[in-house]
């Protein structure tokens, strides 16, 4: 029954994810094809929407064999922890990109179901499956983490890991699954008109946005001169999807639009060779300890967070301090909505200046497997997490999402003065 009740939250969990900043792009692309081919066919719009959870499901099964490799080795394990890859990272920027100039027509890519069909088929969606599941393992959602968790406990058996990560997908799916299975929701969609070019601009531009916020989180993997490297691969990347969309155009036979088109992906391949090399960005020095006994963890009216150690809390529990702990990344959108919306407000900043709490900071946006092992001893698995580590030796973890009423649970966090 603990199973099931984990999967039951997987699927509610990847149900969510669909809203999350990082999966609401694509699902957008996603969508405006959707409407566009509302005219198909049932059987049509059926093979869509299998292909699309045959994608998921198959981006999932491949995650979950990567993740019963790593943990055989004993490595550590997170949600998400693929993004601490610069290569992985750059990947998805350029899919998104080239996502985004499909969106704005300077390429397109159409895959026939069958015979003549010149709709994208099954092999397109399936595509679209693959990617919408790259982009949101980045992001953690409520509900989520205990199927997550599960999935990635050290002591779980393959079959439950890949069953909890097909819950997960068969969640991010089913939007699109029941729009293609149940005609009366298709109907619901918007007609297909003139209001369709302000889409695609819509959808190109909000697929470039999130692909610049996953460059960011590149820039700081990376060390200024590589990534600004890949940005010239890019464009490569760009112009030659356009000359193929107009080599394709010409009419030529196709013997030589094949040979044309070797020679395109010759010179991608060739760029991509002498561009893209990264070069780990240096970790600088910090201080183990920047917040003395007594001294607040708001200063200049901003909150100094203190880089995390189990060095640095044990200093502050023997001081009889309380620590505030902030499990967060640069490539999870979901922390950086929550650091603005419920992190960094005057309530909180005075509750820290008033508790004396030590406020820290554990980043994962690059690699460190100790950080991981940190995580799954309190019991969670992904991002963002927020704990409270006390003088008596206790471990507060808050519950999943945002963490609300948080400037009351600081307070009511504070040791008794001695």
């Amino acid at each position: 029954m603990e199973l099931l009740s984990t999967l039951g939250q997987g699927v509610l969990g990847g149900l969510v994810l669909n809203v999350m900043p990082c999966v609401f792009p694509v699902l957008f692309f996603k969508l405006n094809g959707i409407i566009t081919h509302a005219g198909d066919s049932a059987r049509a719009r059926r093979i869509d929407a299998f292909g699309y959870l045959a994608g998921t499901l198959a981006t999932f099964a491949a995650y979950a064999i990567v993740v019963i490799a790593l943990r055989a080795t004993g490595r550590s394990l997170g949600w998400g922890m693929q993004m601490q890859n610069p290569t992985f990272v750059a990947a998805i920027v350029a899919l998104l990109f080239a996502f985004g100039l499909n969106a704005l027509g300077v390429f397109h890519i159409e895959v026939a179901v069958g015979g003549n069909s010149k709709r994208s088929g099954w092999l397109a969606s399936f595509g679209d499956g693959a990617m919408v599941t790259l982009v949101s393992t980045p992001c953690s959602a409520p509900i989520l983490g205990g199927a997550t968790a599960a999935a990635l406990a050290r002591d779980a058996q393959w079959w439950e890991t890949l069953s909890l990560f097909w819950s997960i997908g068969l969640g991010l799916a089913l939007p699109v699954v029941l729009i293609g299975f149940i005609p009366a929701l298709s109907k619901r969609l918007p007609r297909p008109g003139a209001w369709m070019e302000t889409m695609k601009l819509l959808v190109a531009f909000s697929l470039f946005g999130a692909a610049i916020w996953f460059f960011e989180t590149l820039q700081v993997q990376v060390t200024p001169a590589s990534a600004n490297l890949y940005l010239y691969f890019l464009l490569i990347l760009g112009g030659a999807l356009g000359a193929w969309q107009r080599l394709k155009a010409r009419g030529w036979s196709v013997a030589r639009t094949r040979l044309g088109s070797l020679g395109l992906v010759a010179v991608v391949v060739l760029a991509a060779l002498r561009l893209v090399a990264f070069e780990a960005r240096a970790r600088t020095d910090t201080p183990t300890v920047v917040v003395a006994a007594g001294e607040s963890s708001v200063r200049d009216g901003q909150i100094v967070w203190t880089p995390f150690s189990l060095e640095a809390v044990a200093a502050a529990r023997a001081r009889g301090q309380s620590v505030f702990v902030d499990f967060t990344a640069d490539w999870c959108a979901t922390c950086k909505v929550f650091e603005r919306t419920h992190l960094n407000t005057d309530e909180v900043r005075a509750a820290f200046h008033a508790t004396r709490i030590v406020a820290m900071k554990a980043d994962l946006t690059a690699q460190d497997s100790q950080l991981w092992d940190v995580l799954a001893d309190l019991g969670r698995s992904g991002l963002p997490t927020y704990a409270f580590y006390h003088p008596d030796g206790r471990q507060e973890v808050l519950p999943e999402g945002p963490p609300e009423g948080l400037a009351s649970k600081l307070h009511t966090s504070a040791p008794t003065p001695r």
